[in-house]
Protein backbone atom coordinates (compact mmCIF):
# COMPACT_ATOMS: atom_id res chain seq x y z
CA UNK A 1 0.00 0.00 0.00
CA UNK A 2 1.08 3.69 -0.60
CA UNK A 3 0.67 6.84 1.42
CA UNK A 4 0.08 10.48 -0.22
CA UNK A 5 3.36 12.11 -0.67
CA UNK A 6 3.96 15.93 0.21
CA UNK A 7 4.36 18.04 -2.57
CA UNK A 8 7.49 17.36 -4.45
CA UNK A 9 8.67 14.39 -2.41
CA UNK A 10 8.15 11.00 -3.39
CA UNK A 11 4.93 8.48 -2.67
CA UNK A 12 5.89 5.82 0.21
CA UNK A 13 4.69 2.21 -0.86
CA UNK A 14 4.97 -0.13 2.28
CA UNK A 15 5.59 -3.64 0.78
CA UNK A 16 3.85 -5.84 3.89
CA UNK A 17 4.38 -8.81 1.26
CA UNK A 18 8.10 -8.67 1.75
CA UNK A 19 9.15 -8.61 5.36
CA UNK A 20 13.04 -7.97 6.20
CA UNK A 21 13.33 -10.69 8.47
CA UNK A 22 13.58 -13.32 5.47
CA UNK A 23 16.76 -13.61 3.35
CA UNK A 24 14.65 -14.14 0.12
CA UNK A 25 12.31 -10.85 0.65
CA UNK A 26 14.90 -9.02 1.27
CA UNK A 27 16.63 -10.08 -2.09
CA UNK A 28 13.21 -9.36 -3.71
CA UNK A 29 13.11 -6.20 -2.31
CA UNK A 30 16.70 -4.86 -3.40
CA UNK A 31 15.52 -6.47 -6.52
CA UNK A 32 12.40 -4.41 -6.91
CA UNK A 33 14.15 -1.27 -6.05
CA UNK A 34 16.84 -1.55 -8.57
CA UNK A 35 13.73 -2.20 -11.53
CA UNK A 36 12.83 1.44 -10.65
CA UNK A 37 14.90 4.79 -11.38
CA UNK A 38 16.12 7.27 -8.24
CA UNK A 39 14.10 4.67 -5.89
CA UNK A 40 14.73 4.29 -2.30
CA UNK A 41 14.52 1.82 0.27
CA UNK A 42 14.22 1.65 4.20
CA UNK A 43 12.64 -0.90 6.76
CA UNK A 44 10.19 0.92 9.27
CA UNK A 45 8.69 -1.59 12.93
CA UNK A 46 8.73 -4.99 12.23
CA UNK A 47 10.88 -5.08 9.43
CA UNK A 48 7.97 -3.65 7.00
CA UNK A 49 10.21 -2.47 3.86
CA UNK A 50 9.20 0.98 2.54
CA UNK A 51 9.93 2.04 -1.16
CA UNK A 52 9.90 5.50 -2.27
CA UNK A 53 9.25 6.77 -5.64
CA UNK A 54 8.72 9.50 -7.74
CA UNK A 55 5.22 8.06 -9.55
CA UNK A 56 2.00 6.96 -8.93
CA UNK A 57 0.92 2.99 -8.15
CA UNK A 58 0.25 2.04 -12.25
CA UNK A 59 3.93 3.85 -13.29
CA UNK A 60 5.71 1.75 -10.37
CA UNK A 61 4.11 -1.07 -11.47
CA UNK A 62 4.11 -0.91 -14.91
CA UNK A 63 8.04 0.62 -15.05
CA UNK A 64 9.09 -2.75 -12.69
CA UNK A 65 6.97 -4.97 -14.91
CA UNK A 66 9.22 -3.61 -18.24
CA UNK A 67 12.32 -4.00 -16.00
CA UNK A 68 11.63 -7.40 -14.73
CA UNK A 69 11.33 -8.86 -18.37
CA UNK A 70 14.20 -6.62 -19.70
CA UNK A 71 16.36 -8.38 -16.99
CA UNK A 72 14.81 -11.86 -16.90
CA UNK A 73 13.10 -12.78 -20.17
CA UNK A 74 14.33 -15.39 -22.48
CA UNK A 75 18.10 -15.47 -21.32
CA UNK A 76 18.74 -18.39 -22.88
CA UNK A 77 18.77 -16.56 -26.18
CA UNK A 78 20.23 -13.74 -24.85
CA UNK A 79 22.17 -13.58 -22.11
CA UNK A 80 22.92 -17.13 -21.53
CA UNK A 81 22.95 -18.37 -24.69
CA UNK A 82 24.11 -21.57 -25.21
CA UNK A 83 24.59 -22.23 -21.41
CA UNK A 84 23.02 -24.97 -20.24
CA UNK A 85 24.55 -25.53 -16.64
CA UNK A 86 25.47 -23.90 -13.73
CA UNK A 87 29.51 -24.53 -14.39
CA UNK A 88 30.24 -23.97 -17.87
CA UNK A 89 33.57 -23.30 -19.06
CA UNK A 90 35.86 -20.37 -18.03
CA UNK A 91 35.80 -19.65 -21.82
CA UNK A 92 32.10 -19.45 -22.25
CA UNK A 93 31.53 -16.79 -19.08
CA UNK A 94 34.58 -14.91 -20.10
CA UNK A 95 32.32 -13.86 -23.70
CA UNK A 96 29.39 -12.88 -21.41
CA UNK A 97 31.40 -10.61 -18.96
CA UNK A 98 33.20 -9.06 -21.94
CA UNK A 99 30.13 -8.47 -23.40
CA UNK A 100 28.40 -7.12 -19.61
CA UNK A 101 31.53 -4.69 -19.81
CA UNK A 102 30.66 -3.59 -23.06
CA UNK A 103 27.09 -2.98 -22.76
CA UNK A 104 27.33 -0.83 -19.22
CA UNK A 105 27.69 2.91 -19.90
CA UNK A 106 28.73 3.25 -16.50
CA UNK A 107 30.05 0.94 -13.73
CA UNK A 108 27.50 1.81 -11.23
CA UNK A 109 24.38 0.97 -13.67
CA UNK A 110 22.24 -1.35 -11.62
CA UNK A 111 20.06 -1.84 -14.48
CA UNK A 112 22.82 -3.35 -16.65
CA UNK A 113 23.36 -6.32 -14.25
CA UNK A 114 23.87 -9.16 -16.58
CA UNK A 115 23.27 -12.92 -15.47
CA UNK A 116 27.01 -13.23 -15.50
CA UNK A 117 26.94 -12.93 -11.63
CA UNK A 118 25.27 -16.45 -11.50
CA UNK A 119 28.56 -17.77 -12.23
CA UNK A 120 31.64 -17.33 -9.74
CA UNK A 121 34.85 -16.91 -12.32
CA UNK A 122 37.11 -16.74 -9.64
CA UNK A 123 36.56 -20.22 -8.52
CA UNK A 124 37.78 -22.91 -11.08
CA UNK A 125 38.37 -26.73 -10.81
CA UNK A 126 41.84 -27.51 -12.43
CA UNK A 127 41.37 -31.06 -11.25
CA UNK A 128 38.74 -31.48 -13.38
CA UNK A 129 41.30 -31.19 -16.39
CA UNK A 130 43.06 -33.94 -15.03
CA UNK A 131 39.76 -36.14 -14.26
CA UNK A 132 37.76 -35.58 -16.96
CA UNK A 133 40.10 -34.91 -20.02
CA UNK A 134 38.38 -31.41 -20.28
CA UNK A 135 40.38 -28.88 -22.44
CA UNK A 136 39.04 -25.61 -20.54
CA UNK A 137 38.67 -24.89 -16.79
CA UNK A 138 34.93 -25.13 -15.34
CA UNK A 139 33.63 -22.04 -13.72
CA UNK A 140 31.67 -22.88 -10.33
CA UNK A 141 28.25 -21.26 -9.54
CA UNK A 142 27.60 -18.18 -7.37
CA UNK A 143 26.48 -18.52 -3.91
CA UNK A 144 23.13 -17.28 -4.44
CA UNK A 145 22.77 -19.72 -7.23
CA UNK A 146 19.23 -21.59 -5.51
CA UNK A 147 18.47 -24.22 -7.78
CA UNK A 148 17.22 -27.94 -7.70
CA UNK A 149 19.23 -30.90 -8.89
CA UNK A 150 20.50 -30.29 -12.47
CA UNK A 151 18.42 -27.42 -13.67
CA UNK A 152 20.23 -24.40 -15.38
CA UNK A 153 19.81 -20.61 -14.39
CA UNK A 154 18.11 -19.97 -17.98
CA UNK A 155 15.49 -22.60 -17.72
CA UNK A 156 14.75 -21.82 -14.15
CA UNK A 157 14.16 -18.42 -14.80
CA UNK A 158 12.10 -19.32 -18.09
CA UNK A 159 9.89 -21.86 -15.98
CA UNK A 160 9.38 -19.72 -13.28
CA UNK A 161 8.03 -17.25 -16.38
CA UNK A 162 5.37 -20.04 -16.78
CA UNK A 163 4.05 -19.77 -13.39
CA UNK A 164 2.74 -16.24 -13.57
CA UNK A 165 0.05 -16.74 -15.87
CA UNK A 166 -1.48 -18.61 -19.10
CA UNK A 167 0.17 -18.54 -22.54
CA UNK A 168 2.90 -16.34 -21.68
CA UNK A 169 4.48 -16.74 -25.55
CA UNK A 170 6.20 -12.88 -25.89
CA UNK A 171 7.46 -9.98 -23.68
CA UNK A 172 5.10 -8.67 -23.77
CA UNK A 173 2.92 -10.79 -22.00
CA UNK A 174 5.30 -11.27 -20.01
CA UNK A 175 5.23 -7.19 -19.25
CA UNK A 176 0.83 -7.65 -18.26
CA UNK A 177 1.25 -10.67 -16.57
CA UNK A 178 4.20 -8.84 -13.93
CA UNK A 179 2.20 -5.84 -13.96
CA UNK A 180 -0.36 -7.86 -12.34
CA UNK A 181 1.30 -9.41 -10.33
CA UNK A 182 3.19 -6.67 -9.35
CA UNK A 183 -0.21 -4.51 -8.55
CA UNK A 184 -0.82 -7.34 -5.77
CA UNK A 185 2.63 -7.07 -4.25
CA UNK A 186 1.66 -3.09 -3.78
CA UNK A 187 -1.26 -4.22 -1.94
CA UNK A 188 -0.05 -6.57 0.37
CA UNK A 189 -0.25 -9.70 -1.76
CA UNK A 190 1.47 -12.40 -3.38
CA UNK A 191 0.12 -15.15 -5.73
CA UNK A 192 1.53 -18.86 -5.20
CA UNK A 193 2.17 -21.57 -7.29
CA UNK A 194 1.87 -25.21 -6.58
CA UNK A 195 5.21 -26.03 -8.77
CA UNK A 196 8.37 -27.98 -9.25
CA UNK A 197 10.92 -25.21 -8.15
CA UNK A 198 13.76 -23.69 -9.90
CA UNK A 199 14.51 -21.14 -8.94
CA UNK A 200 14.47 -22.01 -4.72
CA UNK A 201 14.26 -18.85 -3.14
CA UNK A 202 10.64 -18.91 -2.27
CA UNK A 203 10.34 -22.90 -2.22
CA UNK A 204 8.79 -24.25 1.29
CA UNK A 205 10.85 -27.03 1.32
CA UNK A 206 14.58 -27.40 1.36
CA UNK A 207 13.97 -30.83 0.62
CA UNK A 208 10.91 -32.10 -1.17
CA UNK A 209 12.26 -35.56 -2.35
CA UNK A 210 12.97 -36.73 1.10
CA UNK A 211 9.28 -35.30 2.45
CA UNK A 212 7.32 -36.78 -0.16
CA UNK A 213 8.67 -38.41 -3.29
CA UNK A 214 7.94 -35.17 -5.20
CA UNK A 215 9.62 -31.96 -6.25
CA UNK A 216 6.29 -29.81 -6.10
CA UNK A 217 5.74 -27.40 -3.11
CA UNK A 218 4.42 -23.83 -2.97
CA UNK A 219 6.12 -21.14 -4.35
CA UNK A 220 6.17 -17.55 -5.48
CA UNK A 221 6.58 -16.56 -8.56
CA UNK A 222 6.68 -13.13 -8.66
CA UNK A 223 8.81 -13.12 -5.92
CA UNK A 224 11.53 -15.64 -6.86
CA UNK A 225 12.12 -13.47 -10.08
CA UNK A 226 12.54 -10.23 -8.22
CA UNK A 227 15.28 -12.21 -5.64
CA UNK A 228 16.93 -13.45 -8.70
CA UNK A 229 17.29 -9.93 -9.66
CA UNK A 230 18.40 -8.79 -5.99
CA UNK A 231 20.97 -11.75 -6.84
CA UNK A 232 22.38 -9.55 -10.05
CA UNK A 233 23.41 -7.16 -7.96
CA UNK A 234 25.72 -8.99 -5.14
CA UNK A 235 28.88 -10.89 -5.57
CA UNK A 236 29.42 -14.40 -6.29
CA UNK A 237 30.95 -15.15 -2.92
CA UNK A 238 28.60 -14.25 0.30
CA UNK A 239 29.59 -15.57 3.32
CA UNK A 240 29.21 -15.48 6.66
CA UNK A 241 32.58 -14.11 8.43
CA UNK A 242 32.99 -15.66 11.68
CA UNK A 243 35.57 -16.50 13.83
CA UNK A 244 36.12 -19.96 13.66
CA UNK A 245 34.47 -20.54 10.32
CA UNK A 246 32.92 -18.94 7.14
CA UNK A 247 30.13 -20.35 5.73
CA UNK A 248 28.22 -19.32 2.81
CA UNK A 249 25.08 -17.07 3.52
CA UNK A 250 23.35 -13.64 3.23
CA UNK A 251 23.63 -10.95 5.82
CA UNK A 252 21.75 -7.51 5.73
CA UNK A 253 21.05 -4.31 7.58
CA UNK A 254 17.40 -3.04 7.68
CA UNK A 255 18.41 0.51 7.45
CA UNK A 256 15.65 3.22 8.81
CA UNK A 257 16.64 6.01 6.79
CA UNK A 258 16.12 6.01 2.67
CA UNK A 259 19.39 4.75 0.48
CA UNK A 260 19.02 4.46 -3.22
CA UNK A 261 20.02 0.62 -4.46
CA UNK A 262 23.32 1.86 -4.98
CA UNK A 263 24.09 3.19 -1.24
CA UNK A 264 22.95 -0.26 -0.24
CA UNK A 265 24.78 -2.31 -2.29
CA UNK A 266 27.83 -0.27 -1.10
CA UNK A 267 27.04 -0.42 2.60
CA UNK A 268 26.26 -4.55 1.89
CA UNK A 269 29.12 -5.15 0.01
CA UNK A 270 31.75 -2.77 2.21
CA UNK A 271 30.11 -2.14 5.50
CA UNK A 272 31.66 -0.40 7.99
CA UNK A 273 33.09 -1.64 11.23
CA UNK A 274 30.87 1.08 13.13
CA UNK A 275 27.17 0.34 11.23
CA UNK A 276 25.12 1.26 13.98
CA UNK A 277 22.06 -1.13 12.57
CA UNK A 278 21.68 -4.74 13.01
CA UNK A 279 22.57 -7.17 10.60
CA UNK A 280 20.50 -10.20 9.91
CA UNK A 281 22.47 -13.59 8.53
CA UNK A 282 20.69 -16.30 6.73
CA UNK A 283 22.54 -19.60 5.98
CA UNK A 284 22.92 -21.06 2.62
CA UNK A 285 22.10 -25.02 2.76
CA UNK A 286 22.10 -27.48 0.68
CA UNK A 287 21.43 -31.56 1.10
CA UNK A 288 24.69 -33.09 0.69
CA UNK A 289 23.18 -35.31 -1.78
CA UNK A 290 23.62 -36.15 -5.47
CA UNK A 291 20.40 -34.30 -6.37
CA UNK A 292 21.53 -30.76 -5.09
CA UNK A 293 19.01 -28.83 -3.14
CA UNK A 294 20.30 -25.61 -1.83
CA UNK A 295 17.97 -22.83 0.36
CA UNK A 296 17.97 -20.21 2.60
CA UNK A 297 18.23 -21.13 5.86
CA UNK A 298 16.21 -19.47 9.16
CA UNK A 299 17.33 -15.55 9.46
CA UNK A 300 18.62 -14.91 12.59
CA UNK A 301 19.47 -10.92 14.10
CA UNK A 302 22.93 -10.09 15.69
CA UNK A 303 24.94 -7.07 16.55
CA UNK A 304 27.99 -6.81 14.51
CA UNK A 305 29.87 -7.08 17.91
CA UNK A 306 28.08 -10.03 18.74
CA UNK A 307 29.02 -11.83 15.83
CA UNK A 308 31.10 -10.47 12.97
CA UNK A 309 29.22 -10.66 9.43
CA UNK A 310 30.33 -9.46 5.97
CA UNK A 311 30.56 -10.20 2.65
CA UNK A 312 33.74 -11.21 0.51
CA UNK A 313 34.61 -10.77 -2.69
CA UNK A 314 35.84 -12.49 -5.78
Amino acid sequence: MSSAPCPDEPAEYRLTALPGNRAAYVLATWGLVSLLPEATLRFEGEAVPVVGYGGDTDELVNVAARGLVERTWGLGERGLRGITTTTPARSAVNVLSHAGWQAADKTSDLSACGPVAVFDASVTSAERLKSTGMQDLQVRSSALTLLSGKSHTAKSVQDTWGLMGASLTTADDAVVAGAAHLDRLVHGDLAVARAKPGLRFSASQATPRITSGSEECDVYPLMDLLAFCGHLLLQPQQREMARKSSAKALTWVLNPVPFTMEAIIDLHESPPPDLPWHRWTSLIRGTGSTAKVTSFGPAHPGGMREKEVTTTHA
